[in-house]
């Protein structure tokens, strides 16, 4: 099965960098939900997510296509998708004239005998917040409620998330499955496993600190023991008298998994909303 999941995503990108995109279209459910560093928010919806590829058709070429260190996470009917990703352009001779380097994130949910994407988040492998972008948010005048599991989890992000603002990483890691895999802005490979998520949190403990934290739309997909938690984030520094010193805009991947009635985090993809390569 993992080997399916694999072939599915390198067939559909051998259509994509001969400029075909309707591979990923074919192969995505009706309720995609979709993140890439062109965007300054996500797509939701087949509706969206079709004419979004469709203008790229005949514009994406490249020779050479390298998945690097493919993982796959099988829970019942949903499989979790996460690799580095290297595209690269040749000239006539062979000769490399450009390459670029990604993470990616694909959660597949088996439905009527077929597997479907429902969540995508691209990014480039070592990126920085650009000088400026414009986020557009929904502006609300009362607290939005959630409900299910979507509920369940925003309490357990929200609860670690005010611990990381404060310069305290470990309500993440008290979160996380022992086979996390993890990417974020800085990254130069996926990270895999929690003794190295407690590694390389160590190095921040203590560095990062905000004020303000606001988690924008967020959306959740369920299979069975699965569920993928997306959403946009601004992390807010303010000065002295209340005003914005800095306000870092941020796309976010959390996928969970159910086990003795608990939620773990296996994998977290965090990347800058309109992040631009190093």
């Amino acid at each position: 099965m993992n080997d399916e999941i694999l072939s599915l995503e390198q067939a559909a990108m051998e259509r994509w960098r001969n400029g075909d995109p309707w591979g990923f279209i074919e192969l995505s459910a009706d309720d995609i939900s979709y993140f890439d560093p062109g965007r300054c928010k996500p797509i939701i919806g087949m509706d969206e997510f079709r004419p979004y590829m469709q203008q790229l058709e005949g514009k994406i070429h490249y020779q050479k296509s390298e998945f690097i260190d493919p993982k796959v996470v099988m829970i019942g009917e949903a499989a979790l998708l996460s690799f580095n990703y290297r595209s690269t352009q040749l000239d006539q001779e062979g000769s490399v004239t450009g390459q670029t380097p990604w993470n990616a994130t694909e959660v597949y949910f088996h439905r009527d005998g077929q597997w479907k994407i429902v969540h995508t988040h691209w990014s480039f492998l070592r990126h920085k917040v650009p000088d400026k972008v414009e986020v557009p948010v929904p502006v609300r005048s009362t607290q939005v409620q959630y409900e299910g599991v979507l509920a369940e989890l925003m309490r357990l992000e929200s609860a670690a998330m005010e611990r990381w603002r404060k310069g305290d990483p470990w309500g993440f890691v008290e979160l996380y499955d022992p086979q996390i895999t993890y990417f974020d802005t800085g990254t130069t490979r996926r990270i895999n496993g929690k003794e190295a998520m407690v590694a390389e949190y160590k190095k921040r403990e203590g560095k990062i600190f905000y004020d303000v934290m606001d988690f924008i739309e967020p959306h959740v997909h369920v299979c069975g023991d699965m569920a993928v938690l997306l959403y946009r984030f601004l992390s807010t520094t303010l000065t002295t008298d209340g005003s914005i010193l800095q306000r870092i805009p941020w796309n976010c991947t959390e996928v969970f998994a159910r086990g003795d009635g608990n939620w773990k985090i296996i994998h977290n993809h965090w990347s800058h909303i309109r992040g631009e390569r190093y």
